[in-house]
């Protein structure tokens, strides 16, 4: 993990595209952390490095280099925005995404991805109207709009709406066959076929279609490597509340098990927001999973 005291100043009053390159590059390494160990684990590192961000809007520098510095900085916000709100800090997530916002206003794929984040915020803390107030606009490229898409899915699913569900999952799926995977950038990198097999089988979770979920969610579990156990960690959650629902107990404890042990590895608020309905839900099978 990078050092959370490291943020060289400018090398002189005016920047070039190592400078961006280089904050660009601690911001790809924060945001491996995050994936990995959870955003408590490098949220202020992060809000560290807005600082020396700072010093460099504040260098002269080329038009290029002054617009890819801007992009870096609203991702830096924007990464900012989702270590607070899987740190439990709503009120500073939805500062930094509005800072994001505020530098990304020139690059709409960028603008686009942290819609998206926002909207998550809202669908976590159970208002899928209001996500899908932020999932509904605007994709540019196929890769954002599968994003959106299958967010809009797990959204209608949270409100029963089936047919609405199944039909974003399915633009989901078809906008990823479009997309250009060979050119992405590093915020949208975790939107892999893996992670849209994950968010199918949330979908059918949500829907109460074990059937459809669980053979997804099993192959998003074995597609998740150890750099993006808090993905991992959800799946599992998923799986073990699709295995009570069909009445396998024995399953749902020894997978509900495997989830306590790896959130406990992570430091996510949102890990455990995530896990309190499959353990309320262990607890009236009389199965005690923490």
């Amino acid at each position: 993990m990078a050092d959370p005291a490291y943020f060289p100043p400018p090398h002189s009053s005016r920047i070039g595209a190592s400078d961006v390159e280089q904050l660009e590059a601690q911001t790809r390494s924060l945001r491996s952390v995050d994936y990995r160990y959870g955003g408590g684990a490098c949220r202020d590192a992060v809000v560290v490095r807005i600082y020396w961000a700072q010093q460099l809007l504040a260098a002269e520098a080329s038009d290029a280099v002054r617009a890819r510095l801007l992009s870096a900085v609203a991702d830096l916000h924007n990464l900012a925005g989702w270590t607070s709100f899987d740190s439990g800090q709503v009120g500073a997530a939805y500062h930094h995404f509005d800072r994001a916002l505020e530098f990304a206003r020139h690059d709409e794929d960028l603008t686009t991805n942290i819609v998206y984040r926002r909207g998550r915020v809202h669908l976590h803390h159970g208002a899928p109207g209001d996500a899908l107030a932020y999932f509904r606009r605007g994709a540019f490229a196929p890769l954002a709009a599968s994003i959106m898409y299958s967010n809009e899915a797990w959204a209608y699913a949270r409100q029963a709406r089936s047919a609405e569900a199944l039909r974003a999952l399915g633009k989901a799926k078809d906008s990823f066959a479009c997309a250009d995977l060979a050119h992405v950038p590093d915020w949208a990198r975790f939107h892999d076929e893996t992670d849209l097999t994950a968010m199918t089988g949330m979908v059918h979770t949500e829907l109460g279609d074990t059937r459809v979920a669980v053979p997804a969610l099993l192959s998003a579990i074995e597609g998740f490597g150890p750099a993006m156990a808090r993905s991992w960690t959800f799946c599992l959650i998923s799986l073990a509340s699709c295995h009570f629902l069909d009445g396998d107990l024995d399953q749902g404890r020894a997978v509900g098990m495997r989830a306590v042990n790896a959130a406990e590895e992570l430091r996510s608020e949102r890990v455990w927001d995530r896990m309190r309905p499959m353990v309320q839900v262990a607890a009236l099978h009389g199965i005690a999973l923490r």
